[in-house]
């Protein structure tokens, strides 16, 4: 299926969860095969919610009226300033009493915080939000500094990824599992896995994601490009590797404890071992050599967290979110100022 197919197709049609006939919008920019929402609306799926993914600037006013009309509530993920065309269909949904639930990932937190332009966005919809979800307690945290109050539902995880096989652990040392995009690959601490993977040519390393294959002339490296199935990877390695300049809570990190696996991880979570530099990765290396069973720590870790069940929290907050008519006022003057005033949102 194409991608411009993808983001129009209905992901979901069960409506045990909602009323009959109803269905929970999710509006992302472009989602790509990864993309948190995918995740989300197959998520909403299995406990019985329906939902629809659409690109919102891209629908004519007629069809986003149509769809609205059996809208319950509206997911939004933005990563980039809203659109005048965006911002004006999202406020109109909420004029005409459908809420919007707006969910923080990862780098939206980051670009929120950081950019004059992408915060006042935020701000300026924070106005008709009824709910602030983000996957992390220190997104929340992030949020706040700028004037947005939001509270924590953990990642969602793809069902058929959640409740995995342990990994059966062998004497020899399983491989490093890194995740690398192509196109962001500095974000994503290309130098530091560079220097790591030289310095361990004993140690194998996996590297997904990365379709330039940049760290592929290294001996030890298996450069598999972009892997729409991660469980064959997951029962090889036995170690994630995830340097990154900013993060959410990572599903592969997740995937990986509750396997698991062991983490080495430039962000505070429990049950990883913390290192931002090649240095203190390489301390970590050392220790994973030395590593003769499972990471239970990490995988008790991750099933805490998850056994509040972030896919049914996150039903919850879709089911009981409201508009005030104050909101619906804002929102009808918001919708009406983006058509008369466009210059003042470009």
């Amino acid at each position: 299926m194409q991608e411009q197919e993808l983001v129009r197709a209905p992901v979901a049609r069960a409506d045990s969860a909602a009323p009959s006939g109803r269905y929970t919008v999710i509006v992302e920019e472009r989602p790509s095969t990864s993309a948190p929402s995918l995740t989300l609306a197959k998520a909403l799926a299995r406990l019985g919610r329906s939902t629809r993914l659409v690109t919102v600037g891209e629908l004519r006013r007629g069809d986003w009226l149509r769809m609205l009309h059996s809208a319950e509530a509206i997911v939004v993920v933005y990563y980039h300033a809203i659109d005048r065309s965006a911002l004006s269909q999202l406020a109109t949904a909420v004029a005409v009493d459908v809420p919007i639930i707006r969910w923080w990932v990862g780098t939206d937190v980051l670009n929120a915080t950081t950019d004059d332009d992408m915060r006042q966005s935020a701000l300026r919809l924070d106005r008709i939000v009824a709910a602030n979800v983000a996957v992390a307690p220190h997104l929340v945290e992030e949020l706040a500094s700028v004037g947005i109050s939001a509270q924590v539902v953990p990642s969602l995880l793809d069902p058929d990824l959640a409740e995995p096989e342990p990994l059966q652990w062998r004497e020899e040392i399983r491989p490093v599992l890194t995740y690398l995009p192509g196109k962001r690959k500095d974000f994503f601490g290309v130098e530091v896995v560079e220097r790591v993977v030289a310095a361990n040519p004993d140690l194998r390393f996996i590297v997904i994601a990365d379709h330039t294959h940049a760290l592929a002339s290294h001996s030890n490296v298996e450069s598999l490009g972009w892997v729409s199935d991660m469980r064959d990877v997951y029962s090889r390695a036995g170690c994630i590797l995830r340097i990154t300049d900013h993060d959410g809570m990572p599903r592969m990190l997740m995937e990986g404890l509750l396997r698991g696996m062991y983490a080495i991880y430039s962000w505070p979570l429990e049950g990883c071992w913390r290192a931002r530099t090649a240095e203190e990765v390489q301390a970590a290396l050392m220790r994973y050599r030395e590593m003769k069973s499972l990471n239970t720590e990490g995988q008790h870790a991750m099933r805490e967290l998850l056994d509040d069940r972030p896919d049914r929290k996150m039903s919850s907050v879709i089911g009981s979110a409201a508009v005030p008519l104050a909101t619906r006022g804002r929102a009808l003057s918001l919708a009406v100022r983006t058509k008369l005033f466009a210059e003042q949102f470009r």
